[in-house]
């Protein structure tokens, strides 16, 4: 190699580093984050929060509302009242994870998808994303809806990873991609998030425009309250979904 090609050589793999070295460490992007949505402090200080909202989806025809409670450090229950399908009901709690519905009936989540829906009802993971994903790494960038954004993939103990898109500029979350567990089997999801704005002290994202294989819905945050009253058995298992429980454990 004559001394020309050797400067080249160099040169290259000098510019390659170079590239490799501008990309902010993972953990780095995701503190920042909770820096430019309010702020560990006000994060921590909150222990439960109610929100409400609207979802649809547009190809079906079908609108209804949602409301979401939440309570440190792992206690959840959604509801989504979808026209025609009638209501449908999640949660965790006590380190169950269920779901009922008119359609499908009661069922207790188990596997993957029990640890998925631990992960979700942990509270503020925002700021404690490391219990939920020991292992983070800034995987590159891409742009998202024309805004230019960090790439940061993100491993569970359990399950598959997810990849997050952060806006270079503004530090906010723009898009998430992960594989989804449901009784029908792994599901690709893509989730674009919009629209931040501040509750509280804390901004979050109001809209919200999901992929789920074939499958588009939509939904929109209309309000969040921060440390609300709610009742401690709002959060107790379903009659139904104890049942099921008690009969799993041979009671």
């Amino acid at each position: 190699m004559n001394s020309l090609t050797r400067l080249a050589v160099i040169g290259l793999l000098g510019g390659a580093l170079a590239g490799a070295q501008a990309l902010p460490k993972a953990e780095t992007i995701l503190d920042r984050y909770v820096e430019v949505t309010g702020g560990k402090a006000a994060y921590e200080k909150h222990t439960r929060d109610t929100m409400t909202g609207t979802i649809s989806f547009p190809a079906q025809g079908l609108s209804g509302k949602l409301t979401r409670y939440a309570m440190a450090p792992d206690k959840e229950y959604s509801v989504v009242e979808l026209g025609p399908i009638g209501k449908i009901e999640s949660g965790f709690s006590n380190g169950v994870a269920w779901e009922k519905s008119a359609i499908l009936g009661p069922r207790v989540k188990r596997g993957e998808e029990r640890e998925q829906a631990e992960r979700e009802a942990h509270f503020n993971e925002q700021v404690d994303w490391r219990k939920s994903f020991p292992k983070v790494e800034t995987t590159g960038s891409e742009t998202v809806n024309g805004e230019e954004c960090y790439k940061v993939m993100l491993s569970p103990p359990v399950g598959k990873p997810q990849t997050r898109f952060y806006s270079k500029k503004s530090g906010l979350l723009l898009k998430t991609a992960a594989t989804a567990v449901s009784p029908m089997g792994e599901v690709a999801v893509e989730v674009e998030l919009t629209d931040y704005k501040d509750f509280g002290g804390i901004l979050y994202p109001t809209r919200s425009k999901q992929k789920a294989g074939a499958q588009q819905m939509e939904i929109t945050i209309t309000s969040v309250s921060l440390d609300p009253p709610i009742p401690g058995e709002l959060f107790d298992l379903p009659a139904d979904v104890k049942t099921l429980v008690d009969k799993a454990a041979g009671k």
